[in-house]
């Protein structure tokens, strides 16, 4: 647990490099000891080759677009399933498998810790090509499993995955706020998929401060850091997670009725 921080320790972001491909692009949002969070896109019309992660299993989500994912089985025949814009789907351990996508697609993978290594290649993008124009007709059927959603009065919250690493959709609508809260032993990071994101932070002797997120910037928030959630902008963020509970959710100040205001200003 991370308690007694100093100001200058809470208050680092990030905006992680985004390495470009032949079939698309990939981001690596957040590589910690606990979890990871990658996100890949899609370029229209092209494939990823074959590949399986050595380091354990991933839950692919898709942001945008429809992923087309084509795996290996026992006896090493080639089935595939569509997750459309919204579904997830679990990837297990050294699983063989690629995506690609007809009209281009945003997608990100979480996976939990110590799983920062690069994947296996076992194919070419020449190879996935060829795989994925065999596919198209008929097309394969719809594998996903939709995110569970909550409602909230500042917007919406979407369950991802919800184990040992935990991930969530939060859609925040301009204006909104979420209340101040800490965790003893939740650790989190935000990824700000789009908008404008201000994280208040209490701090200190009960100082009030706050940080603000762009998109493709990302923030880690320590357990034990009072914090909240005031969007600027339409908002979407990804978070990873270690294990959420509400059990380990300690409410400070109700985001419906209390109003940051930096120390600064008082």
């Amino acid at each position: 647990m991370s308690y007694g921080l100093t100001l200058d320790q809470v208050t680092t972001v990030t905006r992680p490099a985004r390495r470009t491909t032949t079939w698309g692009a990939l981001t690596a949002c957040t590589e910690r000891p606990e979890y990871s969070l990658q996100r890949v896109e899609l370029a229209a019309g092209t494939a990823q080759p074959m590949h399986f992660h050595p380091d354990g299993w991933r839950r692919l989500f898709a942001e945008r677009g429809d992923v087309l994912v084509r795996r290996l089985d026992g006896e090493g025949a080639v089935n595939a399933v569509v997750v459309r814009e919204g579904e997830t789907l679990a990837i297990a351990p050294f699983e063989v498998h690629g995506f690609s996508s007809r009209e281009g697609a945003e997608l990100y993978l979480f996976g939990p810790a110590g799983s920062g290594a690069s994947p296996v290649l076992t194919g070419t993008v020449e190879e996935a090509q060829r795989r994925v124009a065999e596919l198209e007709a008929p097309r394969p059927p719809n594998g996903g499993a939709p995110t569970k959603r909550l409602e909230k009065y500042w917007g919406r919250i979407e369950t991802i995955l919800d184990s040992e690493v935990a991930g969530k959709r939060i859609l925040m609508t301009k204006g909104g706020q979420s209340s101040m809260e800490f965790h003893v032993e939740k650790r989190e990071t935000y990824w700000v998929r789009s908008g404008l994101l201000k994280v208040g932070l209490r701090i200190g002797r009960a100082e009030n401060h706050s940080i603000v997120l762009g998109a493709d910037e990302s923030y880690d928030i320590f357990p034990g850091v009072m914090h909240m959630r005031i969007a600027l902008e339409d908002t979407v963020i990804i978070e990873a997670s270690t294990r959420d509970s509400d059990a380990d959710s300690h409410l400070v100040e109700d985001g419906q009725v209390y109003r940051h205001v930096e120390q600064a200003n008082r």
